[in-house]
């Protein structure tokens, strides 16, 4: 690796950073106190969000993280040099072009290397970024790695376990939880491992995989998903708990009663499916707010959050007048170049977004410049917008889930009989799951 192509890394590094941390400000992190800060690791994660998920796991660690990568991705113009730099390691997959399979050994060398040096090794041992509610089949390249590796003298080395949860990774703003699971000492796994071999390797895999569930949301039937989003929309309101952490405790919890107690798990959801056909034929979802209140004080509460929501309408107005033309250029450049699926739709925004975001900015300072009309005030103006910007987007989508409902709403609070049954039946799903809940919780603590 020559001297230009580490200081590239180290600024790419730095940068991708501080812009990830700008797409996604809400970054919870759990279970730091697993994490080695130094000494060899080879940190395994799920693979949810394509090139962001290294970077999120470099932000986690806080130290470089030397990521294995397929092999095509260091033949793109500039972005493969920039993944040299940053000390990646490329990966040959079969599917990409079976001549190369066997350069993989090369690759685990240098890996190996790495993690005798003492650094820190990242791997995805799914093999693919993909978009489903579940960690898919783990491979034996983490078990076969580490085991080489203490063998060869990395005798410190620890395989640890980050779980990267998005609540919605395509949204600019969206919430993260990255979980940081307990760590596998290898050296002391072998020694206690009364397998040897190829049973230890297929050992020590089941056990990564188990790790690394621990810490994802997963369901082990993907059949379920559908459910998990109305379980978190009828659980949320009597909860304290964080979002996405009840996400995963939802998601924990289905899969306890799937696999103890599937007839009970089997009859919620039947029940839950009614309902939801009932409120959506109202023309309502299970976050209607009149299906969480009290009563009509409750739903009247509720309308005047609407109203206050009124009052950010010039701001929002004003954010999106601004920033409209190189918000649709940005989603228009993604949408062409993105592949199907979620897994990319934030890289390609963000790839696509920093330089017409500048541009537009630079170019709007210029003008009020070049015009000689409202400066400096209109620099000013061009250097607040992108707050206002920020705020718009939140705005306008949340605006726009709530309003086309509020007339629905009140429909269905003059029909009394009808909206009393609607809620007085999702109270009684959400006491019977918030039961269930408590009682999953029960259980994994013994």
């Amino acid at each position: 690796m020559s001297k230009l192509e580490i200081i590239m890394g180290a600024i790419v590094r730095r940068l991708g950073r501080f812009i990830v941390r700008i797409y996604y400000p809400k970054i919870k992190f759990e279970g730091k106190e697993h994490m080695p800060r130094t000494g060899p690791v080879l940190v395994c994660a799920n693979h949810p969000n394509s090139l962001v998920d290294p970077i999120l796991v470099g932000i986690t660690l806080g130290r470089p993280v030397r990521f294995m990568a397929k092999a095509p991705l260091f033949k793109t113009p500039v972005l493969g040099s920039v993944m040299s730099g940053l000390g990646m390691i490329p990966t040959y997959r079969g599917s990409d072009d079976t001549k190369q399979v066997r350069r993989n050994l090369e690759s685990l060398d240098s890996s190996i290397q790495f993690l005798i040096d003492g650094h820190a090794v990242g791997i995805f041992p799914e093999g693919k970024s993909h978009d489903a509610v579940q960690v898919e089949m783990v491979r034996s390249g983490v078990a076969r790695i580490s085991t080489s590796a203490v063998e060869q003298g990395a005798a410190e080395l620890v395989v640890l376990p980050v779980g990267l949860n998005y609540a919605h990774k395509e949204r600019f703003g969206s919430a993260v939880s990255v979980q940081i699971g307990k760590p596998i000492k290898v050296k002391d796994w072998l020694e206690h491992c009364e397998d040897d071999g190829r049973k230890a390797i297929r050992s020590l895999t089941n056990e990564v995989a188990a790790r690394l569930k621990a810490v994802v949301v997963h369901l082990e039937g993907p059949n379920w998903e559908p459910l998990l989003d109305d379980l978190v929309a009828l659980v949320n309101t009597e909860s304290p708990t964080k979002p996405l952490l009840l996400r995963k405790q939802i998601a924990d919890a289905m899969n306890y009663f799937v696999s103890e107690d599937r007839p009970r798990a089997e009859g919620i959801a039947e029940a839950i499916r009614l309902h939801r056909r009932e409120v959506t034929d109202c023309g309502l979802t299970l976050e209607s707010l009149l299906l969480q209140s009290k009563g009509p004080g409750g739903f009247l509460h509720a309308i005047g959050r609407i109203a206050r929501g009124l009052l950010g309408l010039l701001p929002a107005v004003l954010g999106l007048l601004f920033h409209l033309i190189p918000f649709l250029i940005v989603r228009l450049i993604a949408s062409r170049v993105t592949p199907a699926g979620r897994t990319a739709v934030s890289l390609y925004r963000l790839l696509a977004g920093m330089p017409v975001y500048l541009a537009w900015y630079v170019g709007s300072i210029f003008f009020f410049w070049w015009l000689n009309v409202l400066w400096p005030w209109g620099v000013v103006s061009v250097l607040l917008l992108p707050f206002l910007g920020v705020f718009a987007l939140n705005y306008w989508p949340n605006l726009m889930k709530a309003l086309p409902t509020v007339g629905r709403q009140l429909l269905l609070l003059l029909r009394g009989t009808q909206w009393r049954l609607l809620r007085d039946r999702q109270t009684s799903l959400r006491e019977r799951l918030i039961l269930m809940e408590q009682e999953y919780l029960k259980r994994s603590e013994h």
